[in-house]
């Protein structure tokens, strides 16, 4: 069940993200943090900082991680398999469309427009990764 869970999670993140795998950190962490408690906040943040060590993408590092912590291999395979699937489905039907429909101004104006929205999330994946970080810091120093 819990890998049904974890596919469908990464699913939806991964159906309706738009900037890559940076983008994705931020609903990554309200689903697997604050909806469904798989993780902590400090667990989260070790398992982002392997993420970002591990060569490869991060949206799909960050899936592999937290698929085995949470379901072992069954949940490493969902997970990955339910942030990549939309992905690919999308992109393969935006490359057989996009090709006649590239030079229409309203088209163009689409694209321009999503740019700053990609930008807001990343922001806001540094903020929000940022305070935790710091926490995660203030913690670490008063147990000492």
């Amino acid at each position: 069940m819990k890998s049904l869970s974890l596919f469908s999670a990464f699913f939806r993140i991964g159906a309706f993200t738009i900037g890559g795998g940076y983008a994705m950190i931020p609903l990554i962490q309200r689903e697997i943090v604050d909806n469904q408690h798989w993780l902590d906040e400090e667990e989260f943040l070790n398992m982002i900082a392997l993420a970002q060590a591990a060569p490869g993408v991060i949206a799909v590092n960050s899936a592999i991680f937290i698929g085995y912590r949470i379901d072992g291999w069954r949940g490493l395979l969902a997970s990955v398999l339910g942030a990549v699937l939309p992905s690919f489905v999308i992109i393969l039907l935006i490359a057989m469309v996009f090709r006649g429909i590239a030079h229409y101004p309203p088209v163009e104006a689409v694209m321009k427009g999503m740019r700053p929205a990609v930008v807001g999330l990343l922001a806001a994946a540094v903020i929000r990764l940022s305070i935790s970080f710091v926490k995660s810091i203030k913690k670490m120093l008063s147990s000492h």
